[in-house]
C-alpha cells in the first residue's frame, strides 16, 4: 500500500521551522562566543593592544566558526559532514575574526569610541567572521548572507555591549561574558534571518528523522542522498541511495535529475526519468522520504 504524503507545510509550520533555525544558530553563536572568550581570558597574555585584538579575534572567531558550522551536521548526526564543515569553517572564521577585530580597533579609534564606535568596530568583526563563513561554504549566496548577517549581528552586539559597559561603570568582568553572548547570539540569529529573507530556492524535509529541516539550494548543483558530502543529506532512510538525485539551477529554472533509477525518485507522486523541471510547492519523494521544493 502506498504511504500517503505528509501535508504540505503551512505558513505557520514554515515559520516555526525558520524560528527554530534562527534559535539554533543564535544558541550556537552564543556558546561559541562564550567559549572563545574563555580561551582568550585564560590563554592570552600579550602587551600590545593589536596583538591582543588579533588573538581575541582569532580565538573568538574560530570558536564561533566551529559552533556555527557544527550545529547543522550535529543535529543531523552526520559526523563525517561535521568534521569536514568544521575543518574549513573554523579556520576561515578565525582568520576573519582576527583581521576584523584589528580593523575594528582602528575604526573605534577613528570615531573616538562611543556607542556607534563600538557598534561599528564589532560590525567589522562580524563582517570578518561572516566572510570566513562564506569562503568556507564556497558559495556566493552564503558569502553575501554571511557578510550582511555578520555585519548586522556584530553591530547589534557591539551596541548592546557598549551600553552595558557604560551602565555598569566600565566593569569588564561584569560586561564581557554577557557581551560575548549577545555578540554570538546576534551573529548566529542575523545569519539565519538574512538567509531566510534573501534565499531564492530551498527544500524542506517533510518526513523521517530530519522532518522540518531546511536546506538552501545555493550551489549550481545540489546533490541529494545518503552521502554525507551531499548538499542535501538525507539520513535515516535505508531506501535512499548515497547519490539519489540532484537539483540543478539553470537559466530556465530548477531541474531535478534522478540518479538512483528504479522509479525511486518521484515528483508529486509520479516517477521521473532524466531531467524534470521543478515548480514552487512540488513534492519530491526519495525512497520513503518526502521533501517540498520552494522557489521565489
Amino acid at each position: 500500500m502506498t504511504t500517503p504524503p505528509p501535508p504540505i507545510p503551512t505558513a505557520a509550520r514554515a515559520t516555526r521551522a525558520n524560528l527554530r533555525h534562527a534559535y539554533d544558530l543564535g544558541l550556537a553563536g552564543a556558546l561559541g562566543a562564550l567559549f572563545g572568550l574563555y580561551l582568550y581570558v585564560e590563554g592570552v597574555r600579550a602587551e600590545s593592544v593589536y596583538a591582543r585584538d588579533a588573538m581575541a579575534g582569532l580565538l573568538i572567531g574560530g570558536s564561533l566558526g566551529f559552533f556555527l558550522n557544527a550545529y547543522a551536521p550535529f543535529r543531523d548526526r552526520a559526523w563525517i559532514k561535521l568534521s569536514r564543515s568544521v575543518a574549513t569553517g573554523a579556520p576561515a572564521a578565525a582568520v576573519g575574526g582576527a583581521v576584523g577585530l584589528v580593523a575594528g580597533e582602528i575604526v573605534i579609534g577613528i570615531v573616538q569610541g562611543g556607542l556607534i564606535g563600538r557598534a561599528a568596530s564589532w560590525a567589522v568583526l562580524g563582517l570578518g567572521i561572516g566572510l570566513g563563513q562564506g569562503i568556507a561554504d564556497r558559495s556566493r549566496d552564503r558569502l553575501v548572507f554571511g557578510l550582511i548577517g555578520g555585519g548586522l549581528g556584530g553591530f547589534v552586539g557591539g551596541l548592546v555591549f557598549e551600553w552595558l559597559r557604560l551602565a555598569t561603570g566600565n566593569r569588564p568582568d561584569l560586561v564581557q561574558p554577557p557581551g560575548m553572548v549577545i555578540l554570538g547570539a546576534g551573529l548566529g540569529t542575523c545569519l539565519a534571518v538574512v538567509e531566510q529573507a534573501l534565499r531564492r530556492a530551498w527544500v524542506q524535509v517533510q518526513s523521517g528523522r530530519q522532518e522540518g529541516r531546511i536546506y538552501l539550494l545555493a550551489p549550481s548543483i545540489s546533490r541529494l542522498g545518503l552521502d554525507e558530502r551531499a548538499e542535501v543529506g538525507i539520513f535515516g532512510d535505508p531506501t535512499v541511495a548515497r547519490r539519489h538525485a540532484e537539483i540543478a539551477a539553470t537559466a530556465d529554472g530548477y531541474l531535478l535529475r534522478d540518479l538512483a533509477g528504479a522509479g525511486t525518485t518521484k515528483v508529486n507522486g509520479a516517477a521521473i526519468a532524466g531531467d524534470h523541471p521543478l515548480r514552487d510547492g512540488d513534492r519530491i519523494e526519495l525512497g520513503r522520504t518526502w521533501l517540498v521544493f520552494r522557489h521565489r
